[in-house]
């Protein structure tokens, strides 16, 4: 038996014995940590949402888009993008082995979407759901995506439409919409002053997008204003191109206080990448990834999945990732979204994961190590591969 599943065993035994001792103890209240007014809650004391097959809230994908061209030519409100008016019903069943969500809409017709192509991971990951731990009031309404429980959120702030690249695949669409949309500081500061105040707040994650979030000319104070105004974990999904051109905007950046780069990357040789349209883009990923390392900040390689494009190069970008631990901190790994700019196929966690598990990637990962997050379990999947120090 290996030092690592020896380990595990001894955690797994651990972990029953420490369960079996609580249950002896006379029961009492929870903590209450200092983020919060009110004290934990115990599982049977958290609510929860039926979950398995069921019918949930959903929304007409063509209603929703009407209302975003009505607010883009100001026949609308931007109210009318958190009002319930592209609101339906929607039924999740499972089916020949996938779990489906189906809605109608009475003016645009019926609708499918897959929401995983392994229903048994599915329902497995539901079945970890914790339960609602803390019910919150939101600053701003946000009508049926308002937020009513949790402890913290992640929060993309996309800074601008524009990019300093026209690739194939684009969800947003960068250079190509037809306007370009960039937030003012001023608004900025207002998002993010909302995100500050939400209670409870254990930690908020912040992610500036766009576009490209390092063209804004308000992103270096953006990020210097959210961590004035106490909010640590700072982000930038990126392409990476001003990180490489200068060590000094890489070092502004952290002095600024960001505190990790989500890096886009496609594969681990320039073929691999060749449809984003740049010659050297991989020379680019790696001299923005020396630079972003040497200013002390942490590095994730985010990859989108592309059937017939990069679909067969996980494996490689796990192994670079493992050789590289001093400088990469993680991979995302993310099916391509049909919005903006996008081809036709679509690779999903549970159809590429035994790619990262072959001869070709290093032993310190294992397929059984990742684990499907439930909010949509065939989508998101993360994993904790050992390292070494």
């Amino acid at each position: 038996m290996s030092i690592l599943h020896a380990s595990s065993k001894i955690a797994g035994i651990a972990w029953n014995v420490t369960r079996l001792i609580n249950r002896s103890l006379p029961e009492g209240q929870l903590p209450t940590p200092v983020w919060s007014q009110t004290p934990l809650k115990k599982k049977r004391e958290r609510a929860s949402p039926p979950l398995g097959a069921r019918v949930t809230q959903s929304v007409c994908p063509k209603c929703l888009l009407e209302a975003r061209d009505g607010v883009l030519r100001g026949t609308q409100s931007a109210d009318s993008l958190t009002e319930s008016l592209a609101k339906i019903d929607a039924e999740i069943v499972e089916e020949a082995g996938r779990v489906l969500l189906r809605k109608s809409c009475d003016r645009h017709g019926p609708f499918e979407d897959t929401l995983a192509t392994d229903s048994r991971f599915f329902w497995k990951m539901e079945s970890l759901y914790p339960g609602c731990d803390f019910e919150r009031a939101e600053v701003a309404a946000h009508g049926i995506h308002s937020v009513r429980y949790g402890r913290g959120s992640y929060v993309l702030v996309d800074l601008t439409t524009r990019c300093n690249m026209k690739c194939n695949p684009c969800f947003m669409d960068a250079n190509q919409l037809g306007h370009v949309y960039e937030l003012s500081l001023e608004e900025i500061k207002s998002l993010l002053d909302q995100a500050a105040s939400v209670e409870p707040k254990r930690e908020f994650n912040i992610l500036f997008s766009g576009g490209e979030p390092t063209l804004s000319p308000h992103f270096l104070p953006a990020v210097s204003y959210a961590q004035s105004i106490g909010l640590n974990r700072l982000h930038v999904a990126t392409n990476g191109i001003r990180f490489a051109e200068s060590p000094a905007f890489a070092e502004a950046a952290r002095a600024a206080g960001l505190h990790g780069v989500f890096l886009q990357i496609d594969g681990m040789t320039e073929e691999k990448n060749a449809h984003r349209g740049v010659s050297n883009y991989l020379d680019v990923k790696l001299k923005a990834i020396d630079n972003i390392s040497a200013a002390g900040m942490r590095v994730t390689l985010q990859v989108t999945v592309i059937n017939t494009v990069n679909n067969d190069a996980v494996g490689s970008i796990v192994q670079f990732a493992a050789e590289n631990s001093e400088k990469v901190f993680g991979v995302l790994f993310q099916p391509i979204m049909f919005a903006g700019r996008a081809v036709s196929n679509q690779s999903r966690p549970s159809a590429f994961l035994q790619k990262i598990s072959g001869a070709e990637t290093p032993r310190c990962w294992s397929r059984n190590w990742v684990f499907h997050l439930p909010c949509r379990p065939d989508e998101f999947a993360s994993g904790w591969p050992a390292r070494s120090q």
